[in-house]
């Protein structure tokens, strides 16, 4: 579908062209999850502290204009604090995966707006009138209105430090400063297409849990407001619990294992030379054990904080 933009009322926005869709516990995905999260130095896996995995097609001419991944409450009557400078979570890293091979003028680059290629010498750096000429002159970009946003980013992505999508190569910044503050050197956008399709995907990473999830800051005066009006928020719906899974290598019939939230959430490996798996769940909630195409195993949350599940 047409990609959005937003915090909580996702909208179209005309200059971002792309297409787009999540998978958040298909097998690939969760595998894809894992390793970005254990690059990101992460000791285990917390979906909390995640997005679902974004998958991206960029056709001829889409593109998305320089933005932040940083989320900013624009009307401040959000429950969520995204002010990750003092005790709020917001997105902190982006890891961004490329599937697709461009070539050197067939555009999609990833370009970094506020910063120059390395290395290029200062005297060399292109203003943005003559990367326009440069590229006029070429004819690389003739599918594209004169003047247009999109012409303008394509001379963007000639002049600026840009990234060239290749399959299999991935891209790693930070949205903040050690602080926690907003790094504003990470703006970035999708450069035009102009020659075949790009495909990507991304994953952004929260420094805290991310807002649905128990622990997400919150600002104290909303959750105040909301308690009294009687909306149910997440200060005041049921704990989430710590579940750990693991297989004992004991029992032959687990050898191969995999874990699942009910029967569709795939969650990881659980065979006999797996790590442990570890969820934050509620009571009540079943978890099931796969082995080969049959489910064999199912497991209940209680009410502990803290839980363990052995196969």
């Amino acid at each position: 579908k047409r990609s959005t933009t937003g915090t909580t009322e996702y909208s179209i926005f005309d200059k971002r062209t792309s297409e787009n869709g999540f998978d958040t516990h298909g097998k690939i995905a969760q595998k894809i999850k894992r390793r970005c999260m254990k690059v990101l130095g992460f000791d285990e896996y917390i979906e909390g502290h995640t997005d679902g995995l974004q998958i991206l097609r960029y056709n001829k001419t889409t593109a998305y204009t320089p933005h932040m991944d940083y989320m900013t409450d624009r009307t401040g009557t959000e429950l969520h604090d995204y002010d990750s400078a003092h005790r709020g979570g917001n997105r902190f890293a982006t890891i961004l995966l490329y599937m697709s091979d461009m070539g050197e003028k067939d555009g999609g680059e990833t370009v970094f707006s506020e910063a120059w290629p390395p290395e290029v010498p200062e005297s060399e750096r292109k203003s943005m009138s003559r990367a326009l000429k440069e590229l006029r002159a070429s004819g690389d970009a003739s599918m594209l209105k004169s003047g247009s946003w999109e012409e303008k980013m394509v001379a963007t992505c000639r002049s600026k430090l840009s990234v060239r999508p290749n399959s299999a190569r991935a891209v790693l910044f930070y949205s903040q400063h050690p602080s926690g503050a907003e790094d504003e050197s990470s703006k970035h956008g999708g450069c035009p297409v102009l020659g075949g399709e790009k495909w990507a995907a991304n994953l952004w990473v929260w420094n805290t849990p991310r807002e649905g999830f128990e622990g997400s800051p919150v600002k104290e005066h909303i959750a105040r407001q909301q308690a009294e009006s009687g909306m149910v928020t997440q200060t005041n719906q049921p704990t989430q619990l710590k579940a750990t899974f693991r297989n004992t290598g004991k029992d032959s019939a687990f050898k191969t294992a995999e874990l699942y939230f009910d029967e569709s959430g795939y969650w990881g490996k659980l065979g006999h030379d797996d790590p442990p798996l570890v969820a934050y769940t509620y009571e009540g909630h079943k978890w099931n054990i796969k082995v080969g195409d049959n489910f064999v195993k199912q497991f209940v949350i209680g009410a502990s904080p803290v839980q363990e599940f052995l196969v």
